[in-house]
């Protein structure tokens, strides 16, 4: 059975919003709100497997250094942290901004339009 495009659009905005509004209601650090963040990464994850998305595109090349740069950055950040006990984590510095249910919930959101742009991207190139 194939669906047309706008329902497949319509049944991700409404699973992306129900998971927002999980995570928003089930409170920081919650077992209802890293069930849902879980059950929704898979998908997006299995998803973005299946349709082998990004196979089609060409390589990153040099345009990808900057984002290779701000990556060490974070990983670089984030052992001296465990070194230090005194530092905070990254998480430690987006808790604040977290607290709220609204931007918890908006941050989902943000974070579930990341993995749907990387799942559309174009998929291998099969001999026509």
């Amino acid at each position: 059975m194939r669906c047309s495009r706008s329902t497949r659009g319509l049944t991700c905005a409404a699973a992306a919003l129900a998971c927002a509004a999980a995570v928003a209601a089930a409170g920081e650090l919650s077992a209802g709100a890293l069930l849902a963040v879980a059950a929704a990464g898979a998908v997006v994850t299995a998803t973005g497997l299946a349709r082998r998305a990004g196979a089609g595109t060409a390589p990153v090349g040099r345009r990808g250094l900057p984002w290779l740069g701000w990556l060490g950055a974070a990983v670089a950040w984030e052992l001296v942290t465990l070194a230090d006990d005194d530092l905070p984590t990254l998480s430690d510095l987006a808790d604040p901004v977290l607290a709220s249910p609204v931007l918890r919930g908006g941050a989902t959101l943000a974070w579930l339009a990341a993995g749907a742009w990387l799942v559309t991207r174009p998929g291998s190139r099969r001999p026509g």
